[in-house]
């Protein structure tokens, strides 16, 4: 590939080639590959396990998160592979020859799997937005809606057009790995497409962290899970840090310099930190639901819920609790939802639709005898934390009631949040 050569004049300034003993970065790629990709697998299990097995709320931005997580290892891999076997660790003119068809091989497959990798993550990041909508992207957040949908669609365009330039950036394709072909050829400049690709890219990153911060806003969100929420999200400022910095040695890789392979290095770590980064700070709102669930206390409230962000029932020394009993501890908990695609992090308060989260709890009955005036004889009382009364008397319809419901096994209250 010409644009990847300097010209001969460059060339002669070189230093003497040392095949034996280079000068090389060390293992800092291959360990940084080794810890993110571990962090990441961590955090994207975890939110799988939480909306599978917890909130029961599988959706499209989790089929996205895995997919981006794949093909984030995919990179990770490649650039591991061309770092420990041809020579992304040493300056250029220390690489022999017959390597560089591997490493520019191995230098297209990463640009691919990063350009994908990023996408995946953005699309579902934008997709959890549309998730937390619910019902309202067909009322007052529509247009917000069809703005995530553009996003989206946008994403996907440039991205399938990047990895078509990429791969048919010479015609035909094997001159892009081919040092010096003897064969009719046609190549555009690869490295400016490829740093361009960069600032678009930096530019969607940032565009992905500051849309979702005005839809949080908005919810009906205790303001401390408000501002804890548009934490996580901002921690996507980070990635836009880190893909500044990836810019800024793409175009010394690409443009600056013809010392593609010493800077080739500097681009897999902060690519991988990038991508990886953007993974984690994706899966993060998800996993509330399995935080609470391990420290209930840690992340109670003033108004919590057993899922997601939402403002249900009561906490504190107001709360009520039911007497419990052998038969209690079999109550059920049934979520319905009007929206095809619950999302356990809406709120009723919010401009969408509020989600029912209906109770069904048995109870053991007490039925008491009274005498003429009506009065417990026994001032007998159901063993019940805050003073629930007994239920009894002598009225036979009052006494059917109780017996229909005791056999149904439920309680005639039905607690709709």
């Amino acid at each position: 590939m010409a644009d990847l050569l300097p010209p001969a004049s460059v060339m002669a300034t070189w230093p003497t080639p040392n095949y034996v003993d280079p000068e090389h970065r060390g293992p800092g790629l291959l360990a940084t590959n080794i810890f993110l990709c571990s962090l990441s697998f961590v955090m994207t299990t975890m939110r799988v396990y939480t909306r599978v097995r917890i909130t029961a709320t599988p959706g499209m931005d989790d089929v996205f998160a895995i997919l981006a997580f794949i093909t984030a290892v995919a990179m990770s891999t490649i650039s591991s592979l061309a770092d420990a076997r041809y020579g992304w660790d040493r300056h250029i003119w220390d690489v022999p020859m017959e390597w560089m068809p591997n490493s520019l091989k191995c230098r297209m497959t990463f640009q691919i799997t990063f350009s994908l990798a990023s996408t995946l993550t953005k699309i579902s990041l934008l997709w959890f937005c549309r998730r937390i909508l619910g019902n309202a992207i067909s009322g007052p957040f529509r247009n917000l809606n069809y703005s995530l949908i553009a996003s989206m669609v946008f994403l996907a365009m440039l991205s399938l057009a990047f990895i078509f330039v990429t791969l048919f950036n010479c015609l035909p394709i094997k001159a892009s790995f081919d040092l010096a072909p003897t064969y009719s050829y046609h190549c555009l400049n690869g490295n400016v497409l490829v740093f361009v690709a960069s600032v678009i890219n930096l530019f969607t990153d940032l565009l992905t962290t500051v849309v979702p911060m005005p839809l949080i806003w908005r919810l009906k969100l205790p303001r401390r899970q408000r501002m804890a929420i548009i934490a996580i999200f901002g921690l996507g400022i980070v990635v836009d840090i880190v893909g500044s910095v990836r810019t800024y040695y793409v175009w010394q890789d690409a443009v600056g310099t013809w010392d593609s392979t010493w800077y080739a290095w500097l681009v897999g770590v902060t690519g991988a930190v990038e991508i990886h980064m953007g993974i984690i700070c994706a899966s993060a709102p998800a996993l509330r639901p399995l935080l609470k669930t391990v420290f209930p206390h840690f992340l109670s409230t003033g108004r919590t819920t057993d899922y997601g962000y939402g403002n249900y029932g009561r906490s504190g020394n107001n709360k009520r609790t039911w007497p419990t009993t052998s038969r209690s501890q079999h109550s059920k908990v049934h979520v319905t939802s009007k929206s095809g695609d619950f999302d356990p992090y809406y709120n009723q308060g919010s401009a969408a639709e509020p989600v029912g989260i209906i109770r069904t709890v048995e109870l053991e009955t007490f039925v008491e005898e009274r005498n003429d005036t009506g009065f417990d004889a026994h001032q007998s009382r159901s063993p019940s934390s805050d003073g629930l009364a007994s239920i009894g008397g002598n009225d036979a319809s009052s006494r059917s009631s109780l017996k229909r419901y005791e056999s149904d096994g439920e309680t005639p209250f039905r607690h709709v949040s």
